[in-house]
């Protein structure tokens, strides 16, 4: 078997990667005993669906964590192998609440707690990112995340206001007076994981598991942050003990020692090497998905909240106005220039080679 290249966000704020999906991953594939390469992209750009992690499988590409897992069970490669029937839909049930739960109150923690965005989220995603990307995706998570935390009825704004300094006197006034619900919601999904782990040493047992990975993935980026509020962290040490030692065994398992790196490769088939080889291409399939949404609207207001309609039109329209932006730029000042050839120069996908076209997982929402 080939080594596998697996492109990520890069370590951040004492965890494996500031992204719980990318290291969801990477603990998947330690568990699974694959041997790959870590490229730390910190562009979400290399992806040709604008998420990390993103698998390079000989030359297949698959990008998202629910794809990747399913890519690696149809190789034979399932972390959920020994699972009974009826622990396979626990599976489901644990892995579905942790994807959102847990990672909406992450969302909440970074986002709405504007003391914990502007000293600690946007000053590392400033560190990590390369210019100019670190002046615009920080705002652009920021936006997405309050979209994403609509359905809560969550205030973006700032929360020192009136809250003692001190942090256990803080917590106190928290949970008597109830703010913030994500804070009660988050208990209750502790609650439910924590009941679940006992006093097993993995979800299932005695051998970690595929749930176990999406459970660190989360929770590491809970319990490890140094923010200015740690409230996430506080929870999980002093009234979920139990899990917390659960997060440092998983980390001791999978991340003590670095995983090698790479260069990234030549064929990466990235958002932006799409528009530079193919633009025409690229804009009919940008032209596609915004004319396939609008089609299929009314359908899918049968199915979704107002709320996601709008997170879903907002995202592709900001993607159709930033793409054209980029090209009237470069057009104009002479960087490229755009030529269009015989309809049938274009019939072809650029990444048809064993590239595996991605749609957004069903749990999961990008930011």
């Amino acid at each position: 078997m080939s080594t596998m290249q697996l492109y990520v966000w890069s370590p951040a704020l004492n965890a494996p990667s500031i992204d719980p999906k990318c290291i969801i991953v990477q603990a998947y594939l330690r568990l699974l005993e694959v041997d790959f390469t870590v490229v730390h992209a910190n562009d979400p750009q290399y992806s040709p669906t604008g998420e990390l992690p993103l698998l390079k499988d000989g030359s297949t590409w698959i990008a998202g964590v629910n794809r990747i897992i399913s890519h690696l069970a149809k190789r034979g490669l399932d972390g959920n192998r020994d699972l009974s029937p009826e622990q396979k839909a626990e599976y489901i049930a644990y892995s579905a609440m942790a994807q959102e739960k847990l990672y909406d109150c992450l969302m909440f923690t970074w986002y709405a707690d504007m003391t914990n965005f502007i000293k600690n989220i946007r000053p590392t995603y400033a560190r990590i990112l390369p210019f100019p990307s670190r002046y615009l995706v920080p705002i652009q998570l920021k936006k997405s995340a309050k979209a994403r935390l609509a359905k809560y009825n969550v205030e973006i704004k700032d929360d020192d206001k009136g809250l003692p300094q001190n942090e256990v006197e803080e917590m106190k006034e928290l949970q008597r007076s109830g703010w913030h619900y994500m804070y009660r919601l988050v208990r209750e999904a502790y609650g439910v994981l924590d009941t679940f782990l006992g006093d097993k040493e993995f979800m299932f047992g005695d051998r970690s598991t595929t749930l176990d990975c999406i459970v660190f993935g989360q929770l590491a980026l809970h319990l490890y942050p140094d923010l200015a509020h740690r409230r996430l962290q506080h929870i999980l040490t002093t009234e979920y003990p139990r899990l917390a030692r659960y997060c440092d065994r998983i980390k001791d398992m999978y991340f003590v020692s670095e995983q090698p790196q790479s260069g990234a490769s030549e064929d990466v088939p990235s958002m932006w090497r799409t528009l530079w080889n193919n633009p025409r291409s690229f804009l009919t399939t940008i032209k596609d998905d915004a004319m396939s949404y609008m089609g299929n609207q009314e359908e899918e207001k049968k199915k979704k909240s107002q709320a996601q309609l709008d997170f879903e039109r907002k995202r592709i329209w900001s993607i159709v106005g930033g793409v054209t932006f980029l090209l009237a730029y470069v057009i104009y000042n002479g960087i490229v220039s755009v030529e269009f050839g015989d309809e049938e120069e274009y019939d072809d996908y650029v990444y048809n080679d064993g590239y595996e076209e991605v749609v957004e997982d069903d749990l999961e929402e990008d930011l």
